[in-house]
């Protein structure tokens, strides 16, 4: 089965004058229409627009061990052409047993971007309503749950907090809490969705509102039903093992404070290992490794933690190809594992693939040989 997702480059964060704003980090990459959209679409000029696709592959720690119990706890990532467009039956099935074949049971698939106006768009580029859209993403919802029974499908909600046209910023919103709190209700109890996964970005140290935010969701959705939120990485950490960055001013990271405080808002994160502006690759993959061991050592409860790792080309300041390879970053993971106490190694769930081209047998071989079979 294969993936196909481009990346927009990650917009340049605004100084703010409100303290609880803090330092901007990384976000998660900004992902285009496939190969056939606009062009234009490479390029992020601040407007939210639907994510197309993005494949992410979560594989539990040992879970292809000869003899072990085989899991699902795994995830990949889908863009609005499984959930908005019609796809037929046998691609439905043919794709469940590929995530079967992968142990993978976990659906992070794109449900809605939240406009500037508050209003739940579907469509590329902020067009379109969620309303003109939502049988059909409640039936593929439930005809993916036929065919995949042991699958949790999360959807994927997407939050640009820079976008206000008062003052740039919309995180602090009463208004906008209870709006996504609402919507992540319908989503769960009326569409058919196991869980939440939210996409807020860009994200800075020490934000209040993001941890009342995903307080809002728990409080709308239950305890029962999971809360997913993609995390960060560490810009500029301060580990003497690693490169550098001038180009970056110090201390775009998350504190350890702020790290805990989301682990245990949440049920799972998910580290976005990509836009790294690392131009070297042992760098690169001990800069992997150190947010494995940060993220790890740090987790006080039962949270589940997974690596995103990237597998696309479009070049850009913060992303070089030839070194945010999916081989580098699954070597950063193996090596951030190892530098575990022993107890402490099956806290990874697992990693999650990232491309923007069809996975064909030899990299789905690679990644076999490299992560399952290890």
């Amino acid at each position: 089965m294969a993936f196909i997702i481009k990346l927009f480059r990650r917009q340049k964060p605004t100084t703010s004058s409100k303290r609880r704003r803090g330092r901007a980090v990384s976000t998660s990459p900004r992902l285009s229409e496939p190969k056939t959209a606009d062009p234009k679409w490479r390029i992020f000029f601040g407007i939210p627009a639907g994510i197309l696709l993005v494949a992410g592959v979560v594989v539990g720690l040992g879970a292809l061990k000869g003899g072990e119990t085989v899991t699902y706890d795994n995830g990949i990532w889908l863009d609005r052409s499984w959930t908005r467009e019609r796809v037929d039956d046998a691609r439905i099935s043919e794709f469940a047993g590929r995530l079967k074949q992968n142990q993978i049971g976990k659906l992070y698939a794109y449900a809605s971007t939240l406009n500037i106006d508050g209003r739940w768009t579907g469509g590329a580029q902020g067009t379109g309503s969620f309303m003109e859209s939502r049988a059909d993403v409640a039936n593929f919802v439930g005809r993916f749950k036929e065919r995949h029974q042991e699958a949790a499908i999360y959807a994927w909600i997407e939050i640009w907090a820079n976008l206000d046209p008062a003052d740039g910023y919309r995180l602090d919103s009463m208004a906008l809490h209870e709006n996504v709190a609402d919507f992540s209700r319908l989503l769960v109890e009326d569409l058919g969705f196991d869980g939440i996964l939210l996409d807020v970005k860009p994200l800075f140290d020490e934000n209040d509102d993001f941890i009342r935010l995903i307080r809002s969701v728990r409080s709308a959705i239950g305890i029962e039903r999971p809360i997913a939120v993609a995390v960060p990485a560490d810009l500029t950490p301060t580990d003497p093992g690693l490169v550098p960055l001038p180009s970056i001013a110090p201390g775009t990271m998350w504190s350890s404070n702020y790290k805990r405080r989301v682990m245990v808002s949440a049920d799972e994160v998910v580290l976005l290992m990509y836009q790294s502006y690392r131009q070297d690759t042992l760098d690169y993959i001990n800069w992997v490794a150190y947010h494995v061991e940060t993220y790890i050592n740090l987790l006080g409860g039962d949270t589940r933690i997974l690596v995103s790792i990237p597998n696309y080309g479009g070049p850009s300041a913060a992303h070089n190809p030839s070194v945010e390879t999916m081989s580098a970053a699954l070597d950063g993971v193996i090596l951030g594992v190892s530098r575990l106490a022993e107890d402490d190694k099956s806290r990874l769930t697992g990693v999650a693939i990232f491309s923007d081209e069809y996975l064909d047998e030899s990299q789905w071989n690679l990644y076999r040989e490299t992560w399952l079979q290890r």
